[in-house]
């Protein structure tokens, strides 16, 4: 119980702050570029980014009506393609570089990108956006209880979860060391 609930807390925390930076970036990109609105469009940013992988597209293109009748410009459709390429670039960046320093640090959190758009999927047809939101957080849950299941188990479920080979012995070194971290604290008190 306390385990699931400090990834919970940890995958909260690591998520809003790259929701925030790239928030921060595309609200900076849109109010260089002029468009109304620009500090909603990064807050919108900022709450769909929780969605993994679908939420940052829809957020892109929010403020593409908005440029494009904004009669203000003189040549919206080259505003339109800036902003797009502009948010794509950022999504790159804070999505693929930033997002999963962050959160991949933390080995329960670590899944191949395509596991996560499966579970994204699944749990959003059970729960709707409520299940979207909450689909990595419940996977990486039952991640960091898979300890209590057999090895002969536990490591394809690891490999399937990772996409990875290697993911049961990384695995087994991550709970070897919090084993010893947990016991050293436990000896100090």
């Amino acid at each position: 119980g306390k385990n699931v609930s400090g990834v919970f807390r940890r995958y909260i925390f690591l998520k809003g702050l790259a929701s925030a930076g790239y928030a921060l970036c595309i609200w900076i990109l849109l109010h260089l570029l002029g468009v109304d609105l620009a500090v909603v469009f990064g807050l919108i940013t900022f709450v769909l980014n929780f969605i993994p992988e679908v939420g940052p597209f829809i957020s892109m293109m929010l403020p593409l009506p908005v440029i494009l009748f904004d009669d203000r410009m003189q040549n919206p459709l080259q505003f339109l393609v800036l902003a797009l390429v502009g948010q794509l670039s950022l999504k790159v960046v804070w999505g693929n570089i930033v997002e999963i320093k962050l959160i991949e640090s933390q080995q329960e959190m670590r899944m191949h990108p395509v596991v996560i758009l499966f579970f994204v999927a699944f749990f959003q047809f059970f729960w709707g956006a409520t299940g979207m939101l909450l689909s990595v957080p419940i996977v990486a849950a039952l991640k960091a209880t898979l300890h209590r299941i057999p090895p002969a188990y536990r490591n394809p479920i690891l490999i399937f979860l990772e996409g990875d080979e290697s993911a049961p012995a990384r695995w087994r070194q991550w709970r070897d060391r919090l084993r010893k971290s947990n016991s050293v604290a436990a000896s100090t008190d």
